[in-house]
């Protein structure tokens, strides 16, 4: 483990509210090793919560999701009405939600209140320790850091990641580039912190994280280091063969057929960060894959792409006109272009109806648009 993890024991070890934020769209790496913290920290009696605000893939559910799963960071932090009462006490407060507006009524024993013995401040956020993971910087969290930058600055991090690019923001950083994974980093962070709390569903999540991180232990950075965590991982009951049915055996021949088809047209442009493909009938027809199919092709090109901002598949629909599906890492930049085409978009996602039936003129018009976005 990196030196800077004897920084991060002692801040788990004396925090009780924990939070563990993750990137948007997380790599299954990422969520494996967000649950397995989430029933670890559990088993030491600590209260943790885990902001996540999208659906889980269908390949993880055989994994135990975190019981305290936020979807937004509403009451985080409480603000407070305090009164001087040395010299004159209060005897009553009442509150009333009057539609518009919030009534605190305050009845002093004597007379009334001197303003100069009223004050209104923040309290202390709930939560005491954020734990981030895979996240190179808090800029890269978009909304939540955006939305919440004092709970960010105030209370305490504990930056965990294996790439080179992360800028070290936490009061501990935990990074490790020479990891293959996430899961790698956070099982030897367990074991250095306590390994008698690792039992089969940890040890199950985090052997998912290797095993989805390193394809199955076949990428080229795997490391023997990876392999014999994997083994350790083992040895606590988690099982190679259910991770491996779960996250390959899930895709269809002829889901496998198309995502080959998507790859082969695949293009990219370095200056817009985008990687789409155009994909026509014949490509449906011999894959005998379907458009339902088509989300989580852009899911797998994700996994290519880590600095793509924006991914789209252009494809014919039954009835002959012309498609595109599309993720972005931006939402703002979502919102812009479903304003463009006057669609509505879900989240980071929207799908586009072409007035023109030709797949390379729908292309077109798409580039065109998406290169003079502010």
């Amino acid at each position: 483990m990196p030196v800077s993890a004897n920084e991060a024991i002692p801040l788990i070890k004396k925090s009780q509210e924990i939070l563990l934020i993750i990137p948007q769209k997380p790599t299954d790496d990422i969520l494996s090793s967000a649950f397995a913290l989430a029933k670890y920290l559990e088993k030491h009696n600590k209260k943790s919560y885990f902001f996540y605000n999208d659906t889980f893939p269908e390949k993880l559910s055989f994994l135990k999701k975190p019981e305290k799963i936020l979807k937004n960071l509403n009451g985080s932090r409480d603000f407070v009405l305090m009164f001087k009462t040395k010299y004159n006490k209060i005897l009553n407060v009442h509150s009333e939600n009057m539609g518009e507006h919030f009534e605190v009524r305050v009845t002093p024993e004597k007379g009334s209140i001197d303003p100069r013995d009223f004050s209104f401040m923040p309290a202390d956020f709930k939560y005491d320790l954020l734990i981030t993971l895979g996240t190179p910087s808090l800029e890269s969290l978009q909304e939540i850091y955006h939305e919440n930058t004092d709970l960010f600055f105030e209370v305490p991090k504990l930056n965990i990641d294996n790439k080179s690019s992360n800028e070290n923001y936490g009061q501990a950083n935990v990074i490790d580039v020479t990891a293959s994974s996430i899961s790698e980093i956070c099982t030897g962070l367990i074991i250095e912190h306590d390994e008698t709390k690792i039992d089969q569903e940890i040890a199950q999540a985090l052997l998912t994280g290797i095993i989805s991180a390193t394809e199955s232990f076949q990428m080229a950075t795997t490391t023997p280091r990876a392999m014999i965590t994997a083994a350790r991982l083992m040895k606590y009951k988690a099982n190679q063969s259910t991770v491996i049915r779960y996250l390959y055996k899930t895709k269809s021949f002829s889901f496998l057929k198309l995502w080959g088809r998507v790859m082969a047209h695949l293009e990219w442009d370095d200056e817009l960060k985008m990687a789409w493909a155009l994909i026509d009938s014949d490509d449906f027809g011999e894959s005998g894959a379907n458009h339902k199919d088509i989300p989580y092709i852009l899911e797998e090109i994700q996994k290519n792409f880590f600095e793509g901002q924006v991914f789209a598949i252009f494809y014919n629909e039954k009835s002959g006109e012309t498609s595109a599906q599309l993720y972005f890492v931006d939402k703002s930049k979502a919102k812009q272009i479903a304003k463009e085409y006057d669609v509505e978009s879900t989240e980071n996602i929207i799908k586009i109806s072409f007035d023109s039936k030709k797949l390379v003129t729908a292309e077109k018009d798409f580039l065109n648009k998406i290169e003079n976005l502010d």
